[in-house]
């Protein structure tokens, strides 16, 4: 068995299947390769991409643990007897209960840096650390207080800038002291302050957070950035382009997302901190997350590229134990082809393919058998013609007789008589003469004619019939005797029952290529139940009766089709009409038909 190409080449069933077989092991083995890779790539990456989200988290709690313990000591400081005591001693000394309380504090919150308590007026209270009253930033000291102003209640960070009183740079909080003799939060008149406390923290504290919870790749960014959008602190310096797109994507409601920047795409990771309202970003070049995924690629295609070939194998082996029974069967085939009957395939298999050389072998017996029956029939066949030429002579000697008494007649004047024979013998010759078995609409009408004058001779006056038939119809090949049952039933079941006979028409008309024939009678008919019971038998959904009818049909849709049509009228009284359609041109010589009536 061949596969045939456009080329003109063949592929044997062998290459075919280890094709097939080959292309699915492929595509297979690449599948689940691909599948491996991404489905390791995928949690590699998840697992990091967690990672990133937890260091994000632990910086964000260490910020709140920082940030509170630095609230807790502006409150403190604010709601307690503190900023009072402050008020009203003028230059408290380093022995007072004021400074060992603040010291005990900052010493406490290793994040302190710095503390200064401050008067409207903008003169120093209190400074934690004593001698550096020399201002360095005026513009920070203003924010500071505009700040304190716009959040009376509520402490206020201001990120990273540099100190006030110390060289160097510092993360601030400020917080209002409000007016009034009493100092707590519920009763302190929101638009008037008496002063501030400013607390400095060391940015130190927070470079360190980003170092102990860097746990990613080298390339990983970590920074945090205040509410103005500046790096409080950072492990890689970024680009403030960079750092503009990041802040721009985090503000839209994004908090992990993929940025590219440089034909490069970066994975980021952004945590808010509701306390200070800073944001801790986790950015780490995408190809990072998994630097061994090339690796990781390279050891999943030898596995699957090794897998493939071990399969390959196996399925040569598989193809060659399923086609080397069917070669073999072919190669029968071909024999047989050659008209060598007497082979035979020898087989164990208990298969498909088994049951295929079975089968084979029974064909070939089969064929041998019918080869050998044909032969005999043949010889039969030709005994049988041996015995119809001897049997010619009987009709040949029927016409003889016939014609021997029709001369008879003539003498003794017996003409009707003599018409009855004529008719008789012409019958006979056309209904038992060879040759096809279509013959001209014409000779059908003859034979008609001859069966009716036999029919009148017998019903005389009660029988009458009348031709009208076109002369471009008369050519038209038809199927022999295909009127004589249908006027056989006119002349028995329509006219004869009644005492005064009738008469029965017969036309032939062409409409376009399609001849229709009509047998008419006004004699007994049929009533509606009569006609459908008569329409089943010719159906053949009621095999009794009316044998006759059904071989019409039949022989016109065998001849012509089935879309020809036989169609039967009937009503009770009237008399019935019986027309047949056929479509097929087999007209055949020339002749001259009228109408006549008899």
């Amino acid at each position: 068995m061949f596969l045939i190409l456009p080329g003109g080449d063949t592929i044997s069933v062998r290459k075919k299947l280890m094709l097939i077989l080959a292309g699915i092991v492929i595509i297979l083995g690449l599948s689940v390769g691909y599948c491996s890779y991404e489905y390791a790539l995928n949690m590699v990456t998840d697992n990091k991409k967690s990672e990133m989200a937890d260091t994000v988290n632990r910086i964000d709690i260490n910020i709140n643990f920082w940030g509170l313990e630095v609230t807790r000591l502006a409150q403190r400081i604010v709601d307690g007897n503190i900023a009072e005591e402050v008020f009203e001693e003028e230059n408290p000394g380093e022995d007072s209960y004021l400074n060992y309380w603040i010291s005990d504090y900052a010493h406490i919150i290793e994040a302190v840096s710095d503390i200064i308590i401050l008067d409207m007026d903008r003169n120093i209270r209190y400074h934690y650390l004593a001698g550096l009253d020399t201002l360095r930033d005026g513009w920070r000291l203003q924010e500071c207080f505009e700040t304190a102003s716009a959040n009376l209640e509520e402490e206020a960070w201001l990120g990273m800038e540099d100190s006030l009183y110390q060289e160097g740079e510092a993360v601030t909080l400020v917080k209002a002291i409000p007016a009034g003799a009493h100092l707590g939060k519920g009763n302190a008149p929101r638009e008037k302050m008496k002063g501030i406390v400013i607390i400095e923290i060391n940015p130190e504290i927070f470079r360190s957070l980003l170092l102990s919870n860097q746990s990613l790749p080298i390339s990983q960014y970590t920074f945090i950035v205040d509410k103005k959008g500046k790096i409080l602190c950072t492990s890689r310096r970024v680009q403030p382009m960079w750092l503009e797109k990041i802040e721009a994507a985090f503000q839209s409601g994004e908090r992990n997302f993929i940025l590219e920047w440089e034909k490069e795409k970066y994975y980021v990771f952004g945590q808010y901190n509701g306390l200070t309202g800073w944001k801790t970003y986790s950015v780490v070049a995408v190809p990072e997350i998994f630097p061994q995924a090339l690796q990781l690629r390279g050891t999943i295609a030898m596995i699957v590229f090794s897998a493939v070939l071990v399969a390959l194998v196996i399925v040569t082996l598989i193809s060659y134990s399923i086609t080397a029974p069917i070669r073999e069967l072919s190669n029968a085939m071909k024999q047989v082809e050659e008209e060598n009957f007497d082979i035979e395939v020898q087989s164990k298999r208990k298969d498909e393919i088994g049951r295929l050389i079975i089968s084979f072998n029974y064909m070939v017996g089969k064929i041998r058998q019918l080869i050998y029956e044909v032969y005999q029939k043949k010889l039969e066949q030709k005994n049988a013609e041996i015995r119809a030429l001897q049997a010619q002579i009987n009709p040949h000697f029927l016409y003889n007789t016939l014609d021997s008494i029709n001369w008879m007649l003539i003498e003794r004047d017996e003409q009707d008589i003599s018409d009855v024979v004529i008719s008789l013998g012409e019958i006979l010759r056309y209904a038992i003469g060879g040759g096809s078995h279509v013959v001209p609409l014409r000779d059908e009408m003859h034979y008609i004619e001859s069966y009716l004058c036999i029919q009148k001779n017998r019903l005389e006056e009660r029988l009458n019939y009348r031709w009208e038939v076109d002369e471009d119809a008369l050519d038209f090949s038809v199927p022999r005797l295909i009127l004589q049952p249908i006027v056989e039933n006119a002349v028995i079941h329509g006219i004869e029952p009644l005492k005064e006979g009738g008469t029965i028409t017969v036309k032939a008309w062409m409409e376009g290529e399609t001849l229709l024939l009509q047998i008419t009678d006004n004699g007994k008919g049929m009533t509606q139940a009569e006609l459908e019971e008569l329409e089943k038998k010719i159906a053949g959904k009621n095999d009794t009766g009316n044998i006759g009818m059904r071989n019409i049909r039949r022989r016109i849709e065998l001849t012509y089709g089935e879309k020809q049509a036989m169609e039967i009228r009937s009503n009770q009284g009237e008399g019935t009409a019986v027309t047949l359609r056929m479509t097929e041109d087999r007209r055949e010589g020339e002749g001259e038909h009228g109408d006549r009536d008899h």
